[in-house]
């Protein structure tokens, strides 16, 4: 994580706005649709396999079922996602040449890391975590120096994107042949996983299209309604972001399976209280630094983005706010408590809708505004479920 986010600083730094823009556009909506696409299809994977291991065969009729699924739902999606790149890169400057290059590494990215996904956690059944780490960590490094280069000699926006799809899909190879060991190499789907995956699928379809869009829903909102520049400025302070996202890992490896081991009502609420402390303890110092030398912060971000002072300390509370309901959230999926987490996207997408009426998102403030709302509202929620939760549990 640390040299994914070394390399996007040196992007932030090393591109002009417009095309900063265009690449914060690009993989948020890299990202938008390998979570689209997932409909759950990954933990089934992961459950239906880990019944089946060590058997590989069967695990690689699992595998296969998935990836046609899934395969499927990319096609049906690809469509939309083709149309709204169409329409929305010539918005933000890109002609029509640059605009069907960044589509086309697009999709390409998606594919290639849908596949990716399915492989990794093959590995994890297999309890391969060292060949895992080691192929993400190369391609990473591998992506870090390509990226180093290409700023240095002031390369173009679509061979920067393109090396980084490049490097996806060289830890995709490398995934594919460090799997071929534990599974047996055949085409064969069974019909019995394919028509279990597909249940999944659609009793999770229209909740994985909501939380796709929800994780990039500051950079969409400013990609539609606001400026090239917005989208750039958006972009950037997310880079500053990465910290939390470290922090949040942090928390969830070294608290959670204690939290879940837990018996008594007192433990579990103390486990649950100390990691939300430690979340903030973790957290608290960025935000500090952020109110008392913001100018020093906004440096790692480059001279094009000096500006943004008064915007970074709300943007990083909005920020830690969201990172803190996640972590409330893993402490619920640790305890399996997620039994109102089907009330959340009636109740939260009236909100959202409101505040994209009331408030003018070509402003970065309002922008700002809505993700502090709306991740304020995720955590209220589900500091509400977990208490709810711990109250009517069964204790022994």
């Amino acid at each position: 994580m640390g040299v994914h986010a070394l390399t996007g600083f040196l992007l932030v730094r090393g591109l002009s706005k417009g095309d900063y823009a265009a690449y914060s556009l690009t993989f948020a909506l890299v990202s938008v649709a390998i979570n689209a696409t997932n409909m759950g299809l990954t933990s089934a994977v992961l459950g239906l396999g880990g019944q089946l291991w060590p058997d590989g065969r069967a695990v690689r009729s699992v595998l296969n079922a998935a990836q046609r699924l899934r395969n499927r739902i990319g096609l049906v999606l690809s469509g939309g996602f083709v149309a709204y790149c169409c329409w929305q890169f010539p918005r933000i400057g890109a002609d029509q040449t640059h605009t069907v290059i960044m589509t086309a590494f697009l999709l390409t990215a998606v594919w290639v890391q849908m596949q990716a996904n399915f492989y990794a956690i093959v590995l994890q059944l297999g309890r391969a975590i060292f060949t895992l780490l080691r192929n993400d960590l190369a391609a990473a490094v591998l992506k870090l120096l390509g990226v180093t280069l290409l700023v240095e000699v002031n390369g173009p926006l679509w061979m920067m994107v393109g090396w980084i799809v490049l490097c996806l899909a060289l830890n995709y190879v490398a995934l594919r042949r460090s799997v071929q060991p534990l599974l047996v190499n055949h085409r064969h789907a069974d019909a019995v996983h394919l028509h279990r995956l597909t249940q999944i699928v659609r009793a999770n379809a229209l909740r994985t299209l909501y939380w796709s869009f929800e994780g990039q829903i500051a950079l969409l909102l400013c990609a539609w309604f606001a400026s090239a520049d917005r989208l750039a400025d958006i972009g950037a302070l997310g880079r500053l972001g990465v910290v939390f996202g470290i922090f949040q890992a942090f928390v969830a490896n070294y608290t959670l399976p204690d939290l879940a081991k837990a018996q008594t009502a007192r433990r579990v609420l103390h486990l649950s209280l100390r990691t939300v402390g430690l979340a903030v303890a973790l957290v608290a110092p960025f935000i500090g630094w952020a109110a008392v030398h913001p100018s020093s912060l906004l440096w790692i971000l480059g001279p094009g983005y000096t500006g943004l002072t008064d915007y970074l300390l709300p943007f990083m509370l909005a920020g830690a706010i969201g990172q803190l309901a996640a972590v409330v959230y893993q402490i619920c999926t640790a305890r399996a408590w997620l039994s109102l987490n089907r009330y959340y996207v009636p109740m939260a997408l009236p909100l959202q809708a409101g505040m994209i009426y009331l408030l003018d998102m070509r402003e970065i403030e309002n922008v700002i505004l809505f993700s502090g709302i709306n991740n304020l509202f995720f955590l209220t929620f589900n500091a509400a479920m977990f208490f709810f939760c711990w109250k009517r549990a069964s204790w022994s």
